[in-house]
């Protein structure tokens, strides 16, 4: 038969003193006899979060709210874009200023090609020819441009400038219709054949334009165009008698 170890006595002693002092802690504490008190072993005890993951929960904590990052980011792309375009603005006006210094392009010159006018409305079908002396310089007309047609200083009749895009040493010829509110005097002197005296015409013209070499592109400038012309009535046809165009660039 086997034979039983007892426990040594000093290890008994031990746990019977163990016991004492945990009832003697008991006893003597003040907690409310109604209080539970669990206790639970040391190597069980967990912490959250681990060691291990402190260090991120920490970071996270203190790290702002995505959506802060989001209007931030936004922030800022529209504050570059607004940069990106007033130095657009910045360049293009510098190209325009050393395109002008440099090169000095010249102004086309106008003509007046046919003056006719209609029997039964106010209105004039004139045919302008433009020329670009330029050799390597070419012009783009802009459509938002204006044509009046005067005599003894009084407008009779106005209409619109095409748009159009002319190459260097380019000649363009081109029609434009002048309506006006009344028939008026020019045009029953242009239908009494017998007169002698030429009429005279004053044609203005205000043509918004950019002058164009390659890549570089002017400012937009403003062509003033000015023609004094006589015309002397035949049975069938208007015949320019003179004509004196000048143009100014503002």
């Amino acid at each position: 038969m086997e034979e039983r170890l007892s426990p040594s006595p000093s290890f008994s002693q031990e746990l019977r003193r163990h016991k004492n002092d945990e009832t003697t802690r008991l006893q003597s504490s003040d907690t409310d006899p109604s209080t539970f008190v669990v206790r639970v072993p040391k190597d069980q005890v967990y912490r959250f979060p681990n060691p291990e993951n402190a260090h991120l929960a920490e970071l996270h904590k203190n790290s702002p709210p995505k959506k802060a990052k989001t209007s931030r980011c936004c922030l800022c792309c529209i504050l570059l874009s607004i940069v990106f375009f007033f130095l657009l603005i910045l360049l293009g006006g510098l190209l325009g200023g050393l395109f002008s210094m440099f090169f000095s392009p010249k102004d086309p010159k106008f003509s007046v090609e046919r003056f006719n006018v209609a029997e039964t409305k106010p209105k004039y079908d004139i045919t302008l020819k433009v020329y670009n002396s330029n050799s390597g310089v070419g012009i783009s007309y802009k459509s938002n441009s204006h044509v009046t047609l005067s005599q003894n200083g009084k407008e009779i009749a106005n209409g619109d400038y095409p748009s159009l895009s002319q190459d260097p040493r380019d000649t363009t010829s081109f029609g434009v219709t002048l309506k006006g509110s009344t028939t008026g005097l020019a045009n029953k002197a242009l239908k009494n054949t017998k007169t002698k005296v030429p009429l005279a015409y004053s044609l203005a013209i205000n043509s918004r334009a950019r002058m164009k070499m390659g890549l570089l592109r002017s400012r937009t400038i403003t062509f003033h165009v000015s023609c004094n012309i006589k015309l002397d009535k035949l049975p069938k046809t208007t015949q320019i008698v003179s004509q004196q165009c000048q143009t100014k660039r503002h």
